[in-house]
């Protein structure tokens, strides 16, 4: 019982997570803070790339204290810091105090975030690892739906400051909650050691951090997500600002980003079913080909963008799942958290340089159609690119 209310926290943690709350719903500040500062949409996207290198940096930092300190230290500390942090964006009267804000925010709310919440569902489930890390990424998937939603809402009524400030102080008290009713470290009884699939015994096929980082696969692994990240991401922050040059208005934008966060949540459940079934390459083909039809999608004005939107839902939901999995099977539980902070955290390069790049095509052409003939390549390459690792060793269950 103990390891179904943990996994509950898990869910509820990550849709409190920095990524629910700020990298993913950043764009739908892009309209309303460009226009009181004058800045470009280039520059705007800087924010987002200096938030992703923020990510680089303290997620592999996160991973270590988890597998030092254990994770709900470490989450208790995320949720507060991370609260208050995200609050004060509504202070910032400059591109300086955004940046500096934006990028506090990130480091402290992502030490409540990943790699504290994947290593803690890694360590209560062991041979139901794919529903596990489902049901605790599908937690993202709901906060993004909810909270983009709140934004919106709020930005429309009451102005991007608002937004920041009402968002911060309930994710802070809701967190606080979370860690005090929820969130355990992994020290249960015997029955319920056997019930995990027996995790706390000796882990003699693990590969250490250093191990890891020498290996072909973790590289592999790491330049086929940080392929689809940079899809991914590139496309969704810039699909509100799509959507609205196309004539959408502020109820139809909402919609469609509802509808993503939608899929995330179809592609987060589902893959960690597939998972605990099917081969990798299997899963990432049926995820990795709806990522590049939805940007093709995108092209034909607003006529798709709800299917398109769903898709691109579903592999961003998908990526974590899937990543998540192959370096606990792979890797094994020994370094965990900090394996999975360091691979997740050079893939979000792909976040650094997609939006950007977005950005530039249309700063140059006027519109992001060039962007979105290109994207298509990269789940192609990545497909390619995981044919080359080794086959994993599964645990039946």
């Amino acid at each position: 019982m103990r390891r179904w209310l943990v996994l509950s926290g898990c869910f509820v943690g990550m849709a409190l997570s920095t990524p629910a709350i700020l990298m993913q719903p950043l764009g739908l500040f892009l309209k309303s803070m460009t226009a009181e500062f004058g800045w470009s949409r280039t520059t705007f996207s800087s924010v987002v790339a200096l938030a992703a290198l923020a990510n680089i940096i303290i997620l592999p930092i996160a991973g270590y204290l988890v597998d030092r300190f254990g994770p709900r230290r470490v989450i208790a500390i995320g949720a507060v810091l991370g609260g208050i942090a995200y609050a004060s964006l509504a202070l910032a009267n400059s591109y300086g105090e955004l940046i500096g804000l934006i990028m506090l925010a990130v480091a402290t709310g992502n030490l409540a975030s990943y790699p504290a919440f994947m290593a803690l569902a890694q360590r209560w489930f062991h041979t139901r690892l794919g529903f596990a890390l489902a049901i605790t990424s599908t937690g993202l998937a709901v906060g993004v739906a909810i909270f983009s939603f709140a934004i919106s809402q709020i930005i429309a009524v009451s102005g991007w400051r608002a937004a920041f400030a009402l968002v911060g102080f309930t994710v802070l008290v809701i967190g606080l909650l979370n860690v005090v009713f929820l969130v355990r470290d992994f020290s249960p009884p015997a029955a319920d050691i056997n019930a995990a699939g027996g995790n706390m015994t000796a882990v003699s096929d693990s590969e250490t951090f250093g191990m890891a980082l020498r290996s072909r696969d973790f590289w592999l692994y790491t330049s086929a997500f940080t392929l689809i990240i940079f899809g991914v991401v590139g496309c969704n922050f810039h699909l509100p600002a799509l959507l609205a040059d196309r004539g959408a208005v502020p109820g139809l934008i909402a919609t469609v980003v509802a509808v993503g966060a939608a899929g995330s949540l179809f592609g987060r459940l589902t893959t960690g079913l597939l998972l605990d079934r099917y081969s990798v390459i299997c899963v990432a083909i049926v995820f990795f080909t709806g990522q590049a039809i939805s940007f093709l999608l995108l092209l034909d004005g607003l006529t798709w963008a709800l299917p398109a939107s769903f898709l691109l839902g579903a592999v961003q939901g998908a990526e974590v799942d899937v990543l998540g999995y192959v370096l606990a099977r792979r890797f094994g539980p020994s370094a965990y958290a900090r394996i999975f902070g360091t691979c997740f955290g050079i893939t979000l390069i792909g976040a650094i340089i997609g939006p950007m790049a977005m950005a530039a095509i249309f700063d140059r052409t006027g519109s992001y159609d060039l962007g979105l003939l290109l994207l298509p390549v990269l789940p192609t390459v990545a497909l390619l690119l995981l044919t080359r690792v080794r086959p994993l060793s599964v645990t039946a269950g």
